[in-house]
């Protein structure tokens, strides 16, 4: 079994082979906001593969500046939910655009069935945070409050302020995972 930097290594050399990753620009042939926004394109695309997995190959990333723009067609719909959330927490983002659409909406055109379905599951993701929310608040108090929550389609993340204890995420994380609908819990902070 790989570990996870030698399989994150591997992952990306793949991807710039493939041309899913644009090539690091050489020392001297590139401006360096070139190389900037390169980089900056990098970390994002790095970060969305860790937290969102396989699905976030789907995910194309462009920068102007410390802007970043998400376009794309992925087959989750928490894939394109989360992936503007987690890309706010990249070191050196300060916006973002999210204009990534999910297959199953671009396959299925019936504009009145994929409302109607897409309502329910934005008032079962709404439902799930709210649950999850509770659970961290009656169980920890004021830091319940102070962790950010979002779901979507049974995906949750915890955005951690910065200076809560490592202790207390891991608490917080083991509290959300045992909230009735939750299938994965993704840790987030501010970086």
């Amino acid at each position: 079994m790989l570990h996870r930097p030698v399989a994150v290594g591997c992952l990306l050399s793949a991807l710039l082979l493939a041309g899913a990753l644009p090539a690091p620009a050489v020392a001297g042939t590139e401006k360096t906001a070139e190389s900037s926004s390169l980089l900056l394109e990098l970390k994002v695309k790095m970060t969305l593969l860790e937290k969102l997995g396989v699905d976030a190959l789907h995910v194309d990333v462009e920068s102007e500046g410390s802007r970043i723009l998400l376009t794309g067609t992925v087959r989750k719909r928490a894939t394109a939910e989360l992936a503007e959330e987690v890309t706010r927490t990249v070191a050196g983002v300060t916006r973002v655009k999210n204009g990534l659409k999910v297959g199953e909406y671009e396959e299925n055109p019936d504009k009145v069935g994929t409302a109607a379905t897409e309502a329910e599951r934005e008032v079962k993701d709404s439902l799930l945070e709210m649950k999850v929310t509770a659970a961290l608040v009656d169980q920890m108090g004021s830091d319940g409050f102070r962790i950010g929550t979002d779901a979507a389609s049974g995906v949750v993340s915890l955005e951690f302020p910065a200076g809560l204890a490592p202790a207390r995420r891991d608490q917080a994380i083991a509290i959300a995972r045992k909230v009735a609908g939750v299938e994965r819990v993704i840790e987030l902070a501010r970086q």
